[in-house]
């Protein structure tokens, strides 16, 4: 293989995978991008979707192409949490369940090797599904994963490796005869042979890859706090699924409860029924700093009491966040420029769970170990 020097251009849950798989290949590395702000309503640069502490991972999906890349990255958190020391990955399990119609569970079958595990006969105890729900659990390693973990466990196995780390954001890249160069925020450069981009709905509207195809939407999550002892009943609650076709939330995930860097334990619920269209930087930066005020946590407490009435009290708050999505629905890997800029974008909002797969399979294109057409394959509904 050609040692080249490659430059990963986000530090999130993709860049930071890619920038892993790429060091421990023997490339020389260097994961550019800046740490989550300290204050997100004062910051005037860019951000990042991992700004959170638990979301799901599951292999049972309703396609099989994110069932398998699920499953691939869930295959490789213990050496990665051995490697690292960091633990990000709680295996609590996974339920779905399926209301008002909803064809879930049949394509989660459909779409995983085997037959999934039937639902043990405690697995929907702590939901109030409506009369008739239908369910399909998930046993461990399904659950959740803490997802700043996750990047910082990759960030320092990629270190361990031999990656270099800038943590600044890039504004512009120069393509010159004999490297690309990065210009970071400070004036100072970065000179690769090839760079990977991939810095999630920032990449098109910072001008990193032009023309990408990627629609970016603000969702809102709601996080109701759970006392202690709430928390310790709820202890063996499994990350849900709820696809009610009859609901004013057709869709909903929840996470049991988990510790914020507060020291607090939440219960988070959250929607992919409403999206809020981000078309350029500013939108985006907008929406990261000061979401609007919508409906949107009205609608998902509501939800939320009716699968946990216990929370009829909690106290809430909403957090923003934002999804790329892609016409595929699967992620874009390809080159922006042939052979010097590629791209690895459009989690669809399942990336987190995936991700270590996706960055992997990123940094073999981005070195011609995979090629364009075994890559289009593997991306194609």
């Amino acid at each position: 293989m050609t040692r080249r020097h490659i430059a990963v251009i986000g530090k999130g849950l993709i860049g930071s995978a890619a920038a892993r798989h790429l060091a421990e290949a023997g490339n020389e590395v260097s994961l550019v991008g800046p740490d989550e702000p300290t204050d997100l309503r004062s910051h005037p640069g860019v951000f990042a979707a991992h700004y959170d502490a638990a979301r799901i991972t599951r292999c049972t999906d309703r396609d099989p192409h994110w069932a398998a890349w699920a499953a691939a990255s869930i295959s490789r958190y213990p050496d990665l949490e051995a490697q690292t020391g960091l633990r990000f990955h709680h295996p609590v399990g996974f339920l779905a369940a399926a209301c008002g119609g909803s064809d879930l569970i049949e394509a989660m079958r459909a779409s995983v090797p085997g037959e999934p595990r039937p639902t043990p006969s405690d697995a929907a105890r702590f939901f109030h599904l409506p009369l008739g729900a239908r369910t399909l659990s998930e046993n461990g390693p399904a659950g959740w994963i803490d997802p700043r973990r996750l990047v910082q466990a990759q960030t320092l196995a990629a270190l361990a490796a031999g990656a270099r780390v800038a943590r600044l954001p890039v504004w512009a890249l120069r393509t010159a005869a004999d490297a690309v160069r990065l210009i970071l925020d400070d004036g100072s450069e970065v000179r690769a042979d090839r760079v990977l981009v991939c810095a999630g709905a920032f990449s098109g509207p910072v001008g990193l890859a032009p023309g990408l195809p990627l629609e970016a939407n603000g969702r809102i999550v709601l996080l109701a706090r759970v006392d202690a002892e709430l928390a310790a009943q709820w202890a063996d609650m499994p990350s849900l699924i709820r696809v009610d076709l009859a609901a004013d939330l057709p869709d909903i995930y929840l996470l049991p409860p988990v510790r914020y860097p507060d020291g607090a334990h939440y219960v988070k619920i959250g929607t992919g029924s409403i999206d809020h269209p981000l078309g350029d930087l500013e939108s985006l930066q907008r929406w990261h700093r000061e979401p609007p005020v919508v409906d949107d946590a009205q609608r998902l407490a509501r939800a939320l009491f009716e699968l946990l009435p216990e929370l009829a009290t909690a106290e809430l708050r909403s957090d923003a966040c934002a999804v790329t999505l892609t016409k595929s629905g699967y992620p874009i890997i390809d080159w922006v420029e042939p052979g010097r800029v590629a791209v690895a974008c459009g989690g669809n909002g399942k990336a987190a769970k995936s991700s270590d797969e996706i960055g992997r399979m990123a940094a073999l294109f981005v070195t011609e170990s995979l090629d364009d057409m075994a890559l289009r394959r593997l991306l194609e509904p």
